[in-house]
């Protein structure tokens, strides 16, 4: 059958016989083997069994067909062992970054390309990141952002189909990014086949496999980076369903725990009310509310009135509260939020609530923060929010039964001063005679009776006559008294009070006869244009005497007498009314004049030469000369009440004065 066999086993030369023995195990061999392996050695022993030449060609066909088939079967099992690995770890998916930097290495090493890497999209814009690669050689290209629209990978990602380029440099398909193709060309690739991460109509990324050569990508290699894809796309959709899940639940739980802690909340606030509630009923105070308020809270609670004053007992200080300004700002916000305000000066902070009236604000609650923590927060806001609404009840109440009071003894005062009742009635109101009367002009107020009364307290009755208030006092000296509740009324709105005090009386008809001329006193103020002073009423005794039951008459008098004067020093900024005050204070004296002027008595001269010039009676007339006395007088005087500031001539009464 021809020359022997020869054949290398192990690095030893074998010689066989081509037998059929021998033929057979080398076809079934050679079937087995690589490609293109063993081929010769068969060829020959074909040959040399005579085998015809058409048969061995055929032969030989089968045999590379065969090997064709079992390389790809090795391949596909290769592939499908990393595949079934790869669906393991997913299934028990732990850690995403190793499951996917396992999946890109595994691709890696079937794919036989120079490197693979997976890019995920980055952010809303569809930017994509290099997040996992096999065989890169520069650290730039392991950390690339794509701009979206920009490349291969954003062609992939936009057609969500696979795409693959020979030669990168020259790819027309998707327009070029300096920042990328610099990238590109440092880690050498030249080859790009990218497929994408995509679940439903969602693209999650791509992943490509590259090469540093020209190459031309089968569909096999296609289907192979596809099938890794779908992989890694499981991985990711896994982990943000996993990281939404983890999420939702958290958010559940902290719910739960928020429902908890307001649950919480609730209970205590609802007690807190519940006291606050049980005291109002039993009668307490603003003070008592606060004071229950501090203790069950922990921390200092003060009230406050509508001007923003303390109402604490003991000092009513503001030590301790936030500036006025800031604390007003505070209430004004609360009463239109309904809601307690958070004051910050330095290092201090306060809440701050509005107590609402009707339509007005009645004050407000103060409560210091003490750094107790949210839920402390939780706890002090709303109950400060609900003890300002029992708050407003005690107001109420209290207003209701101050307005009781203050009718009551208001009416009791009208009767005595009207002689409808006798003195003796007072005994059962107040503790001890009524010694002083003031009367207050407080614009008409409706509400002006029961907070004068609140104000007044034990020391007097008030009432309501005319269109002004009286006030009888228990004290010989009022005008202090007098003045606190003139101030408490003017800080009213659109109240600018003025207060006349009487001199002491020694019986009810003596105060009867204090409060007519008390009355007088303020109808012969307003003509002067005094407002907003308080001013005894032996100072214009004099002037009574002097004027008709006509209010304005006293003004009149002083424009007819001293009109010119007080038109000159008006025009011109002289000084001739009060050259002539001091010229009468002086007994007529020239030189004493110009001592108290302190100016030269030549000047005393043409002063007094001008305003007798000015005026139209005779300076020698003894009876004019006492009218422009008495008319200087009450000029001064009304000057000095009405905080210095001149009225020009026919003016009287009509611009408003300062304090005296």
């Amino acid at each position: 059958m021809g020359e022997p066999v020869v054949e290398v086993r192990g690095g030893a030369v074998a010689e066989e016989q081509a037998t059929p023995s021998v033929l057979v195990r080398e076809v079934v061999a050679a079937t087995r083997a690589e490609p293109g392996e063993r081929m010769t050695a068969l060829t020959r022993l074909l040959a040399e069994a005579d085998v015809a030449a058409t048969e061995i060609d055929e032969l030989l066909a089968s045999v590379r067909a065969s090997q064709q088939l079992t390389a790809r079967l090795r391949r596909r099992t290769a592939e499908l062992e990393a595949l079934f690995s790869t669906a393991r770890e997913l299934v028990r998916l732990q850690d995403v970054t190793d499951v996917l930097r396992r999946l890109v290495e595994r691709a890696h090493e079937l794919m036989g390309t120079d490197v693979t890497y997976l890019s995920e999209v980055d952010n809303a814009r569809g930017d994509l990141r290099v997040r996992y690669s096999a065989g890169t050689v520069t650290p730039e290209f392991r950390d690339l952002l794509v701009p979206a629209g920009f490349g291969l990978a954003s062609l992939v990602a936009r057609t969500r189909e696979p795409a693959w380029v020979r030669q990168y440099a020259s790819m027309a398909d998707a327009p070029h990014d300096a920042g990328i193709d610099v990238a590109v060309e440092r880690e050498g690739l030249v080859s790009f086949l990218g497929v994408p991460l995509a679940v439903g109509d969602e693209v999650l990324g791509a992943l490509f496999a590259c090469n540093r050569f020209a190459h031309d990508f089968t569909p096999d290699q296609v289907l192979l980076l596809s099938a890794f894809a779908d992989h890694a796309a499981a991985v990711l959709h896994s982990a943000r369903v996993l990281a939404e899940s983890a999420a939702a639940r958290a958010h559940a739980e902290e719910a739960y725990r928020e429902l908890e802690r307001h649950l919480a909340t609730t209970q205590v606030v609802s007690g807190i009310h519940e006291e606050l509630t049980t005291a109002v009923v039993s009668g307490a105070s603003l003070i008592d509310l606060v004071a229950t308020l501090s203790d069950r809270l922990g921390r200092r609670v003060r009230a406050v009135d509508e001007s923003g004053r303390a109402l604490d007992a003991a000092t009513g200080s503001a030590r301790g509260l936030p500036p006025r300004r800031m604390l007003a700002d505070a209430v004004r916000e609360s009463r239109a939020s309904g809601h307690a305000e958070t004051v910050r000066d330095g290092g201090r902070s306060w809440l701050v609530v509005a107590i609402l009236g009707v339509d007005r604000v009645l004050g407000a609650m103060v409560a210091e923060e003490d750094g107790g923590g949210d839920q402390a927060e939780d706890i002090a806001r709303p109950t400060l929010e609900r003890a300002a609404h029992v708050a407003a009840l005690v107001s109420f109440k209290r207003d209701a039964v101050s307005a009781i009071r203050a009718e009551r003894r208001a009416r009791l005062l009208g009767e005595v001063l009207d002689g409808a009742v006798e003195a003796s009635a007072l005994a059962a109101e107040i503790d001890g005679p009524l010694r002083a009367a003031a009367a207050i002009d407080a614009g008409g107020r409706q509400d002006a009776l029961t907070i004068a009364a609140d104000a007044v307290a034990d020391d007097g009755l008030v009432a309501l006559r005319d269109d002004h208030l009286v006030v009888a006092w228990r004290l010989a000296d009022a005008e202090a008294a007098t003045e606190r509740v003139r101030r408490l009324l003017a800080e009213l709105p659109g109240v600018d009070a003025t207060a006349v005090v009487g001199p002491p009386v020694a019986d009810v008809p003596g105060l009867r006869a204090s409060v007519e001329r008390l009355s007088r006193d303020l109808r012969f103020l307003r003509p002067l244009g005094i407002r907003g002073a308080s001013v005894r009423s032996d100072d214009f005794a004099p002037y009574h005497v002097l004027t008709s039951g006509e209010p304005e008459a006293a003004a009149r008098f002083v424009d007819g007498v001293l009109g010119p004067v007080r038109d000159w020093d008006a025009r011109r900024g002289t000084a001739l009314v009060d050259t002539l005050c001091a010229y009468f204070d002086s007994g007529e004296s020239r030189q004493a004049t110009a001592i108290a002027l302190r100016v030269h008595a030549n000047t005393v001269q043409q002063r007094l030469d001008r305003i007798w010039t000015l005026l139209d009676g005779d300076p020698r007339d003894p009876e004019y000369r006492f009218r422009v006395q008495a008319a200087a007088r009450l000029e001064r005087l009304r000057r000095m009440l009405s905080g210095g500031q001149p009225v020009p001539p026919g003016s009287a009464g009509t611009r408003p004065a300062g304090r005296g």
